[in-house]
């Protein structure tokens, strides 16, 4: 069995899981990551959500403005601050985000325990490797062949 190949495939998995669960909650997985990171970060910017979402900045004006006309997030620039937007979560994103993340945790808290999987110790495993893999320094072309 190949690890590498398995977590990449769980992570296709879980988006695609993700994206269908959220279609309950008008989201797309995009548009729930962008709640997520404006939540964490008020008064983004869209350049600088679009670097975190891992989407191009038309993309990301795209779903700013569906999630404006939504009413889930607002622009608290103020006057003379040109094209840039300082992005928050409103009131109506906050209670959204909030039930999305319930519902997406919940969903793969069960799968877990079905599998007699403890959900906690799962999440710390998975931090932990992906601690280790942003810090992880790409193996130099000596290193394989050894």
């Amino acid at each position: 069995m190949d690890l590498a190949f398995e977590l990449h495939d769980l992570v296709r998995t879980l988006d695609r899981q993700a994206d269908r669960l959220l279609r309950r909650h008008q989201l797309s997985y995009n548009r729930y990551v962008t709640l997520v990171i404006t939540a964490e970060h008020p008064d983004i910017t869209g350049r600088d959500l679009a670097r975190a979402v891992g989407v191009s900045e038309p993309g990301m004006s795209k779903i700013v403005r569906q999630l404006l006309e939504a009413g889930l997030i607002d622009d608290g620039s103020g006057v003379g601050t040109g094209n840039i937007r300082r992005l928050r979560v409103t009131r109506t994103g906050r209670r959204r985000l909030d039930t999305a993340g319930r519902d997406l945790g919940d969903a793969l808290d069960r799968v877990a325990r079905r599998l007699g999987i403890d959900p906690d110790a799962l999440a710390r495993t998975a931090r932990a490797l992906h601690d280790e893999l942003r810090n992880d320094e790409p193996p130099t072309s000596t290193e394989h062949c050894s």
